[in-house]
């Protein structure tokens, strides 16, 4: 049975999919029901272009996880890339929730060499009964990207080692970027990804076919809000303005001013650059936002250098890298709490 929108019994379609009930996991109920219950947070999950580009398969006694390629986006990302590291954000949501309904899961990366589509296979191994943490699965609920202008409070030391440790070395590395020099040299490089994206015809196409208007109905996508179109803007000409004007140089000035409101820069990277690097780097990511939420810090991406090649090997060279950039991501403290952007239901 591969799942994507649909409708289940015991699922409330209707239902706001950032309000889970806890209560409602079926203590009682048997292994797939529990592993059911568990893609409720991890569709919670953030992606490139909010496009949610998973889907499941469920078993008698197991779920595959499977990356759904008709989500992809072929000029942004032409090798799935950052459509595999958000499989892996899932992935990381997914258990980190059962952990914190006392289940122990059996993971399978990669598991059919006939289908490399089929990412994960999740078995339970073991539930010890008890009660949940709560403060762990509100982590997954607060979560949020968070596109606003942090203070100048910065990431200490001991808070990019609790997020590194979360991370894992063995999944992916971070460099930190905090030093002035630094940063001004990862400015130019975002500015540059900017200008050379937002020159290319079929990457305004392709980010205008994600944007949303205010009250959409839509389930995935990007809300015109979040890059800086609103009001009646938004509502008459938000797609046709990115498609056909000259918005490259107000995206750049946008983001050099996040730049500078921001504390802390955190690059993900692997040794290689293999779908299951990616997988795993995702992984990485889901667990780092996670303890980024729990100690007050706030994420959002500036991930356009990774994806123009130019850019992305100059990238590799920052900070002693030497190896292949993945995400880039700002960190830093505000007060502002930005609207949960849409999700589509899994079963």
């Amino acid at each position: 049975m591969l799942a994507n929108i649909s409708a289940s019994e015991n699922y409330d379609q209707s239902a706001d999919p950032w309000q889970v009930d806890a209560a409602a996991f079926p203590r009682n109920g048997t292994a797939i029901e529990k592993l059911r219950f568990f893609l409720r947070y991890a569709v919670l999950a953030p992606s490139n272009h909010n496009s949610q580009p998973w889907a499941v398969r469920i078993a008698r006694d197991h779920i595959d996880l499977l990356a759904d390629r008709s989500r992809s986006l072929p000029i942004s990302d032409p090798f799935d890339r950052e459509l595999i590291i958000s499989c892996g954000a899932f992935l990381a949501f997914f258990e980190i929730a059962a952990r914190a309904f006392g289940c122990l899961l059996s993971i399978e990366r990669f598991p059919d060499r006939a289908n490399q589509d089929v990412l994960a296979r999740i078995w339970l191994k073991r539930y010890d009964p008890g009660s949940p943490n709560l403060p762990l699965l509100d982590d997954i609920l607060a979560r949020r990207t968070n596109r606003h202008a942090f203070d100048s409070a910065p990431v200490t030391n001991e808070e990019q080692e609790l997020l590194s440790f979360a991370a894992g070395s063995d999944r992916a590395r971070i460099t930190w970027i905090t030093d002035g020099t630094e940063k001004a040299s990862l400015a130019q490089i975002i500015m540059d990804a900017d200008k050379a994206q937002f020159d290319n015809p079929s990457f305004l196409r392709e980010l205008a076919s994600w944007l949303r208007l205010p009250k959409t109905s839509a389930m995935d996508g990007i809300p015109s809000t979040s890059i800086g179109i609103s009001g009646l803007t938004a509502i008459y000409i938000g797609p046709l303005l990115v498609r056909t004007f000259d918005v490259g140089q107000g995206k750049a000035a946008r983001d050099q001013e996040l730049i500078n409101n921001s504390a802390a820069f955190a690059i993900f990277s692997t040794p290689f650059d293999t779908e299951r690097d990616w997988l795993f780097c995702g992984e990485a990511l889901g667990s780092f936002l996670l303890c980024a939420q729990r100690i007050g810090l706030r994420v959002s991406y500036l991930n356009q250098p990774c994806e123009v090649d130019n850019t992305r090997f100059r990238l590799a060279m920052l900070g002693s890298m030497k190896s292949n950039p993945q995400l880039v991501l700002r960190l830093g403290r505000t007060e502002f709490s930005p609207p949960p952007t849409p999700r589509r239901r899994l079963v």
